[in-house]
């Protein structure tokens, strides 16, 4: 069994932290009217980032759950409030996405203001979750699953569907403003000659975009 401070663990809270920060970044961003390429930066990476929150909870709800189950079904308790907590999440993700698809398409104050009531929203339902997983739910899996459940859980959940550049934008998301501990913990996911690829070939790229949508907030890859 892996124990309670496993790289799967600490990988999720890597996750949460680019949900949390790009959670505040837009609470500031929308404070104010934005340009128009900025703003339809902003948008384009809400939808990007509802579109893995989707396919990381369907890898949780599909996966990491069931096979927890399979080993300790006297956590059906635990999986059965996780998995509410998603159903609120995608309700409140589902009215951001419409929310950023509108300001996409109509710069004015009214739809600018409407985004940034459906980020609160979005914070409001994720932000509890993230804690409650952190300090309940993973602790539990991780005692629960081995190294074969967890490469079993990459391989057919988690990276499953994903491109190799969707990887890479994935892992240059990750990295952005994190500490050097958890990015040297990131990193060591891959081997390292595709880490180096990713970070040559789309860290620019990635930087470049951060750019466009956050300005100054923009953080630094580790």
């Amino acid at each position: 069994m892996t124990s309670p401070d496993s790289p799967h663990q600490e990988m999720n809270t890597i996750i949460h932290h680019g949900l949390r920060r790009d959670l505040d970044r837009l609470e500031v961003v929308l404070a104010t009217p934005l340009p128009d390429q900025q703003r339809e930066a902003v948008c384009d990476h809400v939808a990007w980032v509802l579109d893995y929150l989707h396919h990381h909870h369907v890898g949780e709800d599909e996966g990491v759950w069931p096979r927890t189950l399979a080993k300790r079904p006297d956590l059906a308790s635990m999986v059965d409030e996780m998995e509410a907590e998603h159903h609120v999440l995608a309700d409140a993700s589902d009215g951001l996405r419409a929310a950023a698809l509108a300001y996409r398409s109509d710069g004015s104050d009214a739809a600018r203001l409407a985004m940034a009531d459906a980020v609160a929203r979005m914070k409001a339902a994720t932000l509890p979750h993230l804690e409650h997983e952190e300090q309940v739910a993973m602790p539990l899996v991780v005692e629960t699953l081995d190294d074969d459940d967890w490469a079993y859980l990459e391989k057919h959940h988690f990276r499953v569907g994903l491109s190799l550049s969707q990887e890479a934008e994935l892992f240059m998301w990750l990295l952005d403003d994190l500490d050097e501990r958890r990015a040297t913990i990131a990193k060591s996911q891959l081997p390292r000659p595709v880490c180096w690829a990713f970070s040559a070939i789309f860290g620019p790229r990635y930087d470049r975009g951060a750019a466009r949508r956050w300005g100054s907030l923009a953080g630094s890859r580790s």
